[in-house]
């Protein structure tokens, strides 16, 4: 078969575009696309060098701001009880009794479990020393109380501005007509931090006097001679009243 010039001119033409287009799509383009990607990272890397150039630039400026930071924190821990304990919050409960007299009382105090939440995990720090991790702890106490009105309400204002962290969660009041005070139930949540060398202070609990001398007063006959089983029988014991009293206070 013979082909016509036509015909060659064409094949030709085609084998010419093939041999440009080849190279441009198995080795050109490819490389096209990865200098494109390249472009892109170091436009990325450049960004990032600027930042960092900007961070490096105000690193003292960052440093003496984390350690002023890392003073309010701990200034912020400190501040915080070590811990709560039932005894230190019954002393509380009466000392503020006795702030207001007794004019505000708590007639029961029930004691929840503590809630305890993990601030920071234990580490080692750069002197190769074990540092605790704090705990943060909620106390809850439920108070049953009676009092004049002004103090229920200045024992809540006492509380608001107490240097311990506390509030009062929940508050109900009522009026007692019988005997025209104010009788209701807060609770109290008290809040510590634990650990990293932070100690629970203990809360001074005087000495208290245990028991009475007498429960009843003593009762006399017509003579004023104490009643006793002796009496009944007609014996009197002239030291009686002293040896019912060592008796009682023996108790």
């Amino acid at each position: 078969m013979k082909i016509s010039d036509r015909d060659k001119k064409l094949i030709l033409l085609v084998l010419l575009v093939a041999i440009i287009a080849l190279p441009i799509f198995l080795f050109i383009r490819p490389k096209i696309d990865s200098i494109k990607a390249l472009d892109e990272q170091l436009v990325s890397i450049n960004q990032r060098y600027e930042e960092l150039k900007a961070l490096s630039e105000k690193q003292a400026e960052y440093e003496e701001k984390i350690v002023e930071l890392n003073a309010e924190r701990d200034k912020m821990i400190e501040d915080f009880a070590g811990g709560v304990l039932f005894e230190n919050t019954v002393m509380f409960i009466r000392n503020t009794e006795i702030k207001y007299d007794n004019n505000f009382r708590a007639t029961v105090m029930a004691f929840a479990e503590d809630e305890e939440t993990p601030i920071t995990e234990a580490t080692v720090n750069d002197s190769g020393e074990y540092v605790e991790g704090l705990t943060a702890i909620k106390a809850t106490t439920t108070i049953d109380y009676c009092g004049e009105y002004d103090e229920v309400k200045d024992f809540m204002n006492y509380i608001f501005h107490y240097k311990d962290k506390m509030i009062l969660s929940a508050v109900s009041m009522q009026l007692d007509k019988e005997t025209n005070l104010i009788v209701g139930t807060v609770v109290l949540d008290q809040y510590a931090i634990s650990g990293n060398g932070k100690d629970v202070q203990q809360t001074p609990i005087p000495n208290m006097l245990h028991g009475t001398k007498r429960l009843y007063d003593l009762i006399l006959d017509e003579e004023g001679n104490v009643k006793s089983y002796w009496s009944k029988i007609g014996v009197k014991n002239p030291n009686e009243e002293e040896n019912l009293d060592e008796n009682q206070e023996d108790l």
